[in-house]
């Protein structure tokens, strides 16, 4: 039997590669996160995760920009907002600002004051096998001349 004390840890049990900023919180400038990000507090300034998702809870009182990969409002946001595949407005959420997404859903009980205007989707890099075969395509295409058209 091992006489170790059991060590405990404190921190609370939240899942990992997830920020929190609490209802008692408020933060006034620019926010980068490289993680998710849960915001119940209140934000004035930019909130940007570019490759992440940023989900505005329903206490979640924010005047700033918003830039993510995915947006979710719960509460209220005043402030343009950006998401590179999708932005979210939930029942009971209020947004006033523009919308540039790719997929946009607004459920019933939710409010838009702004615009929407819709991205393309970015293209995915084609492998590289992909990319040799249609160089390759290109170039013999290139090469084959031309059909004549008939003499008259």
């Amino acid at each position: 039997m091992s006489t170790a004390p059991t060590v405990r840890s404190y921190e609370p049990e939240t899942p990992r590669g997830v920020a929190t900023i609490g209802k008692a919180v408020y933060v006034k400038g620019q926010i980068i996160a490289r993680e998710d990000l849960i915001v119940d507090g209140q934000i004035e300034g930019t909130v940007e995760a570019h490759e992440h998702r940023i989900t505005i809870g329903p206490n979640g009182r924010v005047a700033a920009t918003i830039k993510a990969r995915h947006v979710i409002i719960q509460g209220q946001v005043t402030g343009n907002v950006e998401g590179s595949e999708k932005v979210e407005i939930r029942n009971g959420a209020k947004l006033l600002g523009d919308v540039r997404t790719v997929k946009f859903v607004c459920e019933e009980e939710g409010t838009i004051n702004g615009s929407v205007a819709s991205l393309r989707p970015e293209p995915k890099p084609a492998p590289a096998s992909e990319a040799k075969e249609r160089a390759a395509s290109a170039a013999a295409t290139a090469q084959t001349p031309a059909p004549s058209e008939p003499k008259k």
